[in-house]
């Protein structure tokens, strides 16, 4: 390492930054670290990435990449956990991790989610490093009764919980404007401890087919995401529904449902076929990264319909597809993640983004002109910058505590 390198220690306690965005308890914050972590590997900086073990054939350290290690740590049965019952895995995930840290001359420690930082934060004051939070989905309200406001809590822990990390820790991360504002409502964050770093997106992973044009024709629209109401696939559905038969338009739902949402999972069957759309929706579990970014860039669109998301990285990778993308514009850091000029809707009005859609994939100019537009916004959004942009924030708060 150089002299102003970095050994970070980065704590992922429900789920390993290796699982695959859209199952069950994997999505957007899954790529993020894995992908922060293996940009700041490349800037010369060394992470280890500590997560829970649910998997008993596990080994105990991954070898990531150059600079970059996963380390298994045994808290709880080595089996998935749901996660309205991780509270009880934070305390023995804390013992487990303790001699990691007291030994392993780490210049800080990054939670993510809350489990992590409740988990963590008490090591690092122990030890006396920097610790950094990331939330990457902050808790609706108690009492709220909508999707609107956010994720609901998974157990009374959450908000309390969120409340112990945003306000002991040196540094909250948030990953858009959007979820700063609702860290510093919800939770009282002072601004100067408080940072906003943007994801990035692959844009060699991500890239568009050779024939966009081709794409307009008998489309395929495309849903990616946990399967969960929060995430909005019946809106999918409904779209779907409204345009016209003509068209020859399908639909692909891509991510799993976790055990809580296997009614509602069967509930979208139902719907489907109520709506007379079943013979052209294909649900098709989690993709891996390569097939995700195969099947963006054969999509006619997009549709991200989620009532609430901190970012909406799938919106970027799409868009460094070259494919556009239709979202609901109150969706917190959606309008971040999507080109000024992109499709964002102000209404979730089905036959609203049906009419959208047509007008698009009906014109030819007009399809091109969002095709790059949605390239270019994504092209500068790189995991380097990111990186650097992250790395400068540590390097900041290790120079203050030195």
């Amino acid at each position: 390492m150089t002299a102003t390198s970095l050994r970070i220690a980065a704590v992922c306690l429900h789920t390993s930054p290796l699982t695959e965005p859209g199952g069950a308890d994997a999505g957007g914050m899954n790529v993020v670290v894995l992908e922060q972590s293996l940009a700041l590997a490349r800037l010369g900086h060394r992470v280890d990435l500590f997560t829970r073990r649910s998997d008993p054939d596990a080994p105990a350290v991954v070898e990531v990449a150059d600079g970059v290690r996963l380390l298994h740590l045994d808290a709880g049965p080595a089996a998935p956990v749901a996660k309205g019952d991780m509270d009880a895995m934070i305390r023995p995930f804390r013992e487990q991790l303790r001699p990691h840290l007291v030994g392993g001359e780490y210049s800080l420690v990054h939670s993510h989610h809350w489990f992590s930082g409740v988990s963590a934060l008490p090591l690092a004051r122990e030890l006396d490093l920097p610790h950094l939070q990331s939330f990457h989905s902050v808790a609706a309200p108690e009492g709220s009764s909508t999707l609107e406001a956010g994720e609901p809590a998974e157990s009374e822990g959450r908000i309390p919980g969120e409340q112990f990390a945003a306000t002991g820790s040196d540094l909250v991360i948030a990953v858009s404007d959007a979820e700063a504002r609702t860290v510093v409502e919800r939770y009282g964050v002072p601004g100067e401890r408080l940072a906003v770093v943007r994801p990035g997106v692959d844009v060699d992973r991500f890239h568009p087919c050779e024939d966009v044009q081709a794409r307009r024709h008998r489309p395929t629209l495309l849903f990616t995401a946990r399967i969960e109401p929060l995430k909005g696939p019946d809106l999918a559905l409904e779209v779907l529904a409204r345009l016209d038969p003509a068209r020859g338009a399908r639909l692909v739902l891509a991510g799993s449902a976790a055990p809580a949402f296997a009614e509602y999972l069967e509930s979208l069957r139902a719907l489907a076929k109520e709506l007379g759309v079943e013979d052209r929706v294909e649900m098709v579990g989690t993709m891996d990264r390569d097939q995700l970014a195969e099947a963006m860039r054969c999509a006619g669109a997009l549709l991200l319909t989620s009532w609430s998301e901190t970012f909406g990285l799938v919106a970027l990778e799409a868009q460094a597809s070259g494919t556009p993308v239709l979202a609901w514009r109150a969706a917190g850091g959606v309008r971040e993640a999507v080109a000024p000029d992109g499709l964002v809707q102000g209404s979730r009005d089905p036959d609203v983004w049906a009419e959208t859609l047509e007008a698009l994939l009906d014109d030819e100019d007009r399809y091109a002109a969002a095709v790059r537009a949605a390239r270019e916004f994504a092209a500068s959004r790189t995991w380097e910058a990111t990186a650097e942009a992250l790395a400068s924030q540590y390097t900041r708060l290790v120079e203050e505590r030195a």
